[in-house]
Protein backbone atom coordinates (compact mmCIF):
# COMPACT_ATOMS: atom_id res chain seq x y z
CA UNK A 1 0.00 0.00 0.00
CA UNK A 2 1.59 3.23 -0.85
CA UNK A 3 1.88 6.04 1.74
CA UNK A 4 -1.05 8.41 0.19
CA UNK A 5 -3.50 5.24 -0.12
CA UNK A 6 -2.27 4.82 3.49
CA UNK A 7 -2.79 8.16 5.01
CA UNK A 8 -6.55 8.68 3.14
CA UNK A 9 -7.30 5.15 4.66
CA UNK A 10 -6.12 6.29 8.04
CA UNK A 11 -7.35 9.80 7.88
CA UNK A 12 -11.08 8.14 6.92
CA UNK A 13 -10.99 5.47 9.69
CA UNK A 14 -10.93 8.46 11.96
CA UNK A 15 -13.21 9.88 10.38
CA UNK A 16 -15.46 7.30 10.41
CA UNK A 17 -14.71 6.20 14.34
CA UNK A 18 -15.56 9.58 15.36
CA UNK A 19 -19.10 9.97 13.78
CA UNK A 20 -19.78 6.27 15.28
CA UNK A 21 -18.93 7.44 18.46
CA UNK A 22 -20.90 10.78 18.36
CA UNK A 23 -17.58 12.52 18.40
CA UNK A 24 -16.99 16.09 16.20
CA UNK A 25 -13.74 16.49 14.67
CA UNK A 26 -12.18 19.79 14.27
CA UNK A 27 -14.18 21.93 11.37
CA UNK A 28 -11.06 23.76 10.35
CA UNK A 29 -10.52 21.40 6.71
CA UNK A 30 -7.07 23.22 7.18
CA UNK A 31 -6.36 22.65 11.07
CA UNK A 32 -7.85 19.17 10.73
CA UNK A 33 -5.74 17.65 8.03
CA UNK A 34 -2.11 18.93 9.59
CA UNK A 35 -3.52 17.28 12.57
CA UNK A 36 -4.42 13.70 10.61
CA UNK A 37 -0.68 14.41 8.90
CA UNK A 38 0.94 14.74 12.14
CA UNK A 39 -0.84 11.26 13.38
CA UNK A 40 -0.12 9.77 9.92
CA UNK A 41 3.63 10.29 10.47
CA UNK A 42 3.72 9.22 14.38
CA UNK A 43 2.17 6.38 13.33
CA UNK A 44 4.61 5.97 10.38
CA UNK A 45 7.09 6.99 12.70
CA UNK A 46 6.40 5.00 16.06
CA UNK A 47 3.89 2.35 15.14
CA UNK A 48 0.67 4.51 16.69
CA UNK A 49 -0.75 7.33 16.41
CA UNK A 50 0.47 9.70 19.50
CA UNK A 51 -0.73 12.77 19.88
CA UNK A 52 1.27 15.14 17.38
CA UNK A 53 1.07 17.93 19.89
CA UNK A 54 3.13 16.25 22.43
CA UNK A 55 6.35 14.90 22.68
CA UNK A 56 6.08 10.87 22.41
CA UNK A 57 8.79 8.91 24.10
CA UNK A 58 8.97 6.08 21.07
CA UNK A 59 8.27 3.31 23.68
CA UNK A 60 4.57 1.89 23.48
CA UNK A 61 4.18 1.83 27.21
CA UNK A 62 5.65 5.15 28.13
CA UNK A 63 3.27 6.23 25.26
CA UNK A 64 0.00 4.88 25.94
CA UNK A 65 -1.66 7.48 27.18
CA UNK A 66 -1.10 10.02 24.70
CA UNK A 67 -2.13 7.23 21.94
CA UNK A 68 -5.02 9.16 20.09
CA UNK A 69 -7.58 9.09 21.28
CA UNK A 70 -5.70 10.34 23.91
CA UNK A 71 -6.43 9.25 27.98
CA UNK A 72 -7.30 13.18 28.54
CA UNK A 73 -9.57 13.92 25.33
CA UNK A 74 -13.27 13.21 27.43
CA UNK A 75 -12.06 15.48 30.41
CA UNK A 76 -10.84 18.45 28.37
CA UNK A 77 -13.86 18.54 25.62
CA UNK A 78 -15.41 18.36 29.18
CA UNK A 79 -13.94 21.42 30.36
CA UNK A 80 -12.54 23.30 27.44
CA UNK A 81 -14.45 22.28 24.35
CA UNK A 82 -11.55 20.75 22.49
CA UNK A 83 -9.48 18.25 23.65
CA UNK A 84 -5.31 19.40 23.88
CA UNK A 85 -4.63 19.30 20.19
CA UNK A 86 -8.02 20.30 18.89
CA UNK A 87 -8.41 17.11 16.72
CA UNK A 88 -11.80 16.56 19.01
CA UNK A 89 -14.43 19.33 19.22
CA UNK A 90 -17.94 19.72 20.74
CA UNK A 91 -20.29 22.19 20.23
CA UNK A 92 -18.98 24.36 22.65
CA UNK A 93 -16.15 25.18 20.85
CA UNK A 94 -18.07 25.42 17.42
CA UNK A 95 -20.00 28.00 19.29
CA UNK A 96 -16.92 29.04 20.56
CA UNK A 97 -18.18 29.69 24.38
CA UNK A 98 -14.95 27.21 25.45
CA UNK A 99 -11.61 26.39 24.29
CA UNK A 100 -10.32 30.08 22.54
CA UNK A 101 -7.43 29.86 24.85
CA UNK A 102 -4.78 27.42 25.72
CA UNK A 103 -5.67 24.15 27.84
CA UNK A 104 -3.47 23.12 30.69
CA UNK A 105 -1.21 19.83 30.26
CA UNK A 106 -2.83 17.22 31.87
CA UNK A 107 -0.09 14.98 31.59
CA UNK A 108 1.87 14.04 34.28
CA UNK A 109 5.48 14.48 34.00
CA UNK A 110 6.14 11.54 35.82
CA UNK A 111 3.75 9.03 34.47
CA UNK A 112 2.60 5.89 36.33
CA UNK A 113 2.95 2.48 34.63
CA UNK A 114 -0.74 2.76 32.94
CA UNK A 115 -2.12 -0.28 31.21
CA UNK A 116 -5.44 0.20 28.62
CA UNK A 117 -5.52 -3.27 28.66
CA UNK A 118 -6.51 -3.36 32.53
CA UNK A 119 -3.90 -6.05 33.89
CA UNK A 120 -4.48 -5.12 37.32
CA UNK A 121 -7.64 -5.59 39.41
CA UNK A 122 -7.98 -2.33 41.02
CA UNK A 123 -12.18 -2.00 40.71
CA UNK A 124 -13.70 -4.54 42.78
CA UNK A 125 -17.72 -3.40 43.86
CA UNK A 126 -20.40 -1.57 42.55
CA UNK A 127 -20.36 1.59 44.22
CA UNK A 128 -17.34 2.27 44.87
CA UNK A 129 -16.55 6.19 44.69
CA UNK A 130 -12.91 7.08 42.74
CA UNK A 131 -11.28 10.73 42.46
CA UNK A 132 -8.44 11.96 40.35
CA UNK A 133 -5.91 13.38 42.52
CA UNK A 134 -5.08 16.06 39.37
CA UNK A 135 -8.40 17.15 37.68
CA UNK A 136 -10.74 16.21 40.80
CA UNK A 137 -12.44 13.86 38.67
CA UNK A 138 -15.13 11.89 40.39
CA UNK A 139 -16.52 8.44 39.48
CA UNK A 140 -18.93 6.14 41.18
CA UNK A 141 -18.77 2.89 39.60
CA UNK A 142 -22.21 0.96 38.30
CA UNK A 143 -20.43 -1.76 36.73
CA UNK A 144 -17.25 -3.79 37.56
CA UNK A 145 -15.29 -4.94 34.62
CA UNK A 146 -12.02 -5.52 35.88
CA UNK A 147 -8.73 -3.41 35.90
CA UNK A 148 -8.51 0.09 37.42
CA UNK A 149 -9.62 3.63 36.96
CA UNK A 150 -7.03 6.20 35.16
CA UNK A 151 -7.42 9.73 34.98
CA UNK A 152 -5.39 12.79 33.56
CA UNK A 153 -2.77 10.12 33.16
CA UNK A 154 -2.16 8.28 37.18
CA UNK A 155 -4.78 5.74 38.35
CA UNK A 156 -7.69 7.39 40.14
CA UNK A 157 -7.50 6.91 44.33
CA UNK A 158 -10.86 4.71 45.95
CA UNK A 159 -12.67 7.07 48.14
CA UNK A 160 -15.41 5.27 49.21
Amino acid sequence: MNSRKGFSEFKRGIEEKAEETGYALNPDRKALDMLFEGLYRNLERYGYPSCPCRLAEGVFEKDIDIICPCLYRDPDLYYHGRCYCSLYVNEDYIEKRKGQGPIPERRPMKRAAISKVGDRIGVKNVGERYRCNICGNEVTVTKVGGGVLVCCGEEMELIQ
